[in-house]
């Protein structure tokens, strides 16, 4: 059985819908533990796609977004996941920080691969299609599979994940300052869960070095991906090969099977027709049977057999 739960979001008259959608048999999770050391229940899908709703929910917020206090900021966003939290399990500012963080970080990362791959505006590509290109990108780049794609379809359309160059500044590596629970004032534009400012941080040296090999190296990167489209397009076509066999295979048994099935109709037939005869034969004996030789009782006995047989073909005319 499937559950939805929908939370709408306004902001200038603008309706935002955010759909948690749970599943009998749920995706598999990336959990910040697999990094950062094990520190608990790993969040389950609804966690991380509650966690995204509130942090949705209270960064548009009117009132909220013009607190610029983090551990405030960090405080409603606590108490939203809190309140909307079935999953038993208890969780604490630090570990919805932690969290986010990494949620954060990778949806960044993947929305700057899903940018190079919509760059190479290649006809005839489905969305599905860049979304698994994209997903090969990520692989290939950082060297573990993007498992968060349920955060990112929430996040997409966000301003601070909607970046082409895959430079926001949920990508920028935490600070002390900015990952503090209890610190964080005016001017603070942390990774936490606090980053509600509109201020972007400048490019580093690394991260101009960075967009440099990744211009160099786009050509590669589209090689790649249609390296990755022929490998497709041929497994697509041997399982059509192979599933016109199995269908084949499945025409030939039912004939063989309808074949067998008629042969037992016809077994069965004759040997009806065999037990009718042997029965005619055994009334014949009946109705031709000498009595004059026997007793009485026996007399009797045939007499009444014969009449049965009369009566009964007496009936069937």
């Amino acid at each position: 059985m499937n559950v939805q739960n929908i939370f709408v979001l306004e902001c200038s008259g603008i309706f935002l819908f955010a759909r948690i959608c749970v599943s009998d048999s749920p995706p598999e999770v990336e959990n910040a533990s697999s990094t950062k050391g094990k520190r608990g229940a790993n969040f389950s899908v609804e966690e991380d796609q509650l966690l995204v709703s509130a942090w949705l929910n209270t960064s548009v917020d009117p009132v909220n977004s013009n607190e610029r206090t983090q551990a405030t900021f960090r405080q409603k966003v606590w108490e939203y996941f809190t309140q909307y939290n079935k999953s038993g399990n208890t969780r604490t500012i630090t570990s919805l920080l932690s969290r986010w963080g990494l949620i954060s970080e990778r949806t960044n990362k993947f929305a700057g691969c899903m940018a190079k791959v919509n760059a190479l505006h290649k006809s005839g590509i489905t969305k599905q299609d860049q979304i698994t290109n994209a997903k090969a990108l990520f692989l290939e780049i950082h060297q573990k599979p993007f498992l968060l794609e349920y955060c990112w379809l929430m996040l997409k359309d966000q301003p601070k994940f909607d970046n082409l160059n895959g430079r926001s500044r949920a990508s920028v590596p935490p600070t002390l300052e900015s990952t503090s629970i209890g610190e964080g004032g005016e001017g603070d534009c942390g990774f936490g869960l606090g980053d509600d400012c509109n201020l972007e941080r400048p490019i580093g040296k690394k991260a101009e070095k960075a967009n440099r090999k990744n211009k160099a190296t786009g050509k590669d990167v589209r090689e790649y991906l249609t390296k990755k489209m022929k490998f497709i397009e041929e497994v697509t076509q041997l399982e059509e090969e192979k599933m016109f066999i199995e269908r084949e295979k499945l025409t030939i048994e039912k004939e063989r099977s309808e074949e067998k099935l008629k042969i037992e109709k016809e077994k069965v037939m004759i040997e009806k027709k065999k037990f009718e005869m042997q029965y005619m034969l055994e009334e014949e004996r009946i109705m031709m049977k000498d009595t004059s030789g026997l007793t009485g009782t026996q007399n009797a006995f045939y007499e009444q057999l014969q009449k049965e047989i009369m009566a009964k073909r007496s009936l069937h005319n």
